[in-house]
């Protein structure tokens, strides 16, 4: 009796076992795989990473520089259509500015990105050569990478209609009568620091730091 009671417990065992799989099995839809990828960067994101000031500045100085020469590559295009901005405003996830100094001023911003744009203002009135700025909010919770524009030849090839209402779109100073190589204004690009830390590489920014 105790044979024939152990036999139909494993039978009772495997019959559960077997339904339980299909079960499994049929619930599991392979058709959807995970995409590594997408997880790989979550997790790479959500990976705590301590960064220096240092360090900070230096991601932020190598991204602003890479994304200004990005759209300064074929100026006229990328003042005329917003395409490249805007994705390069998303795969950095940075707000990106353009306009003079002057209409780039903004009392929501904080004061000393303001003062910057002063002192920006300030070198085209006193005729003073333009250089790349970084500057950080007073909380550190945003980064302002500015760099001059200039005007080039193919921009100066449009007409003065197209120049006009460039100008007006843009922002930027007056582009009429313009000479190559003419201070026209800035790009501002404004970084969130939180997002700085989502996206940066630790080991590149180890190579930054020895820079």
């Amino acid at each position: 009796m105790k044979t024939n009671s152990l036999s139909f417990s494993l039978l009772v065992k495997s019959l559960l076992l077997i339904f339980f799989s299909n079960i499994l099995l049929t619930s599991c839809d392979f058709s959807k795989r995970i995409d590594t990828t997408a997880a790989l960067k979550e997790l790479h994101e959500r990976e705590v990473k301590r960064i220096t000031p240092a360090q900070f500045t230096a991601q932020v100085d190598e991204w602003g520089s890479t994304i200004t020469k990005q759209l300064n590559t074929d100026l006229s295009k990328n003042l005329q259509n917003s395409s490249l901005k805007d994705s390069l405003a998303e795969a950095y996830r940075v707000e990106i500015f353009s306009g003079s100094p002057l209409q780039l001023k903004n009392p929501t911003w904080d004061k000393k990105i303001n003062e910057t744009l002063d002192a920006y203002q300030y070198n085209v009135e006193h005729n003073i050569p333009q250089i790349d700025n970084i500057q950080k909010s007073a909380d550190e919770a945003f980064y302002y990478y500015t760099s001059p524009i200039t005007a080039d030849k193919n921009l100066l090839k449009l007409d003065k209609n197209t120049l006009s209402t460039l100008g007006e779109k843009t922002k930027l100073d007056s582009l009429i009568f313009k000479k190559e190589g003419a201070f026209v204004g800035l790009w501002l690009i404004k970084f969130s620091k939180k997002e700085v830390v989502r996206l940066a590489d630790p080991k590149h920014l180890k190579t930054l730091s020895t820079k």
